[in-house]
């Protein structure tokens, strides 16, 4: 019996060992995915975009971007977040888990599966919620009043003009129940859906013509493993 029980705590600490090893493989594995999408997405910043001193606006090369990834269709900027990244054009959800320059990494891209990006009445943009605070993690923070009152506008740059973004709906809901609430909506409908959707009623203009909808993972009221909670941050788009 006694031979039977060192038996089992030997084979218990050989499974923990194991165990452990294993998670320490997948969060170093992480961090160094973390760090080398940071890195890169800096350098492609530097060498992408320049602010003129006179009027310290941004001028992007989008030629430039273009040799890097003919996908890159777009920019987007939330001033004082993280979320400065180029936006990538997908068809199968391959920049869910591809940075911009195609290479394997599990923080993905900002991405939208739109045919026809931002001449669309209505552009979805996707990006994860990462534990590093990277990709779009900042966009639950707009459930926050005061964190929504002072990030209320942000930028859409694309090649042929630029766009404001202002928003006027921010809620979290399950992904299957938002599919099928907006499902059978027109245009017009859905904004009034959105708008009553919000957590906060938001002052907006009333002839609405063109939206942008950001969405990542929510883990509020989170019922299944992954997350079948969204953020969904919806915004007016003027052309500047």
């Amino acid at each position: 019996i006694m031979k039977c029980k060192n038996v089992s705590i030997i084979l218990l600490i050989f499974i923990l060992t194991i165990v452990f090893c294993i998670s320490c493989y997948i969060l170093l594995k992480d961090l160094k995915e973390y760090k080398e999408s940071d890195k890169s997405t800096e350098k492609l910043i530097e060498e992408s975009i320049e602010i003129k001193e006179e009027t310290q606006k941004r001028s992007i090369d989008w030629e430039y971007l273009k040799s890097i990834n003919k996908d890159i269709i777009a920019w987007i900027e939330i001033e004082n977040t993280k979320i400065d990244y180029p936006i990538l054009k997908d068809k199968d959800v391959y920049y869910l888990k591809h940075t911009f320059d195609k290479k394997y990494n599990s923080n993905g891209s900002i991405f939208t599966t739109n045919s026809y990006p931002f001449e669309d009445k209505e552009t979805i943009v996707y990006g994860h919620n990462m534990k590093n605070g990277s990709m779009f993690s900042d966009l639950g923070k707009y459930l926050n009043k005061d964190f929504l009152n002072s990030h209320f506008n942000f930028k859409i740059y694309t090649p042929t003009c630029n766009y404001e973004a202002r928003i006027f709906s921010v809620y979290s809901i399950g992904v299957e129940t938002e599919s099928n609430n907006i499902k059978s909506l027109n245009f017009e409908d859905r904004i009034e859906y959105y708008k009553k959707a919000s957590e906060y009623n938001i002052e907006t203009d009333s002839n609405i013509k063109k939206i942008v909808k950001l969405s990542t993972c929510s883990y509020l009221n989170a019922t299944t493993i992954p997350t079948d909670q969204r953020y969904y941050i919806v915004a007016n788009l003027i052309q500047l």
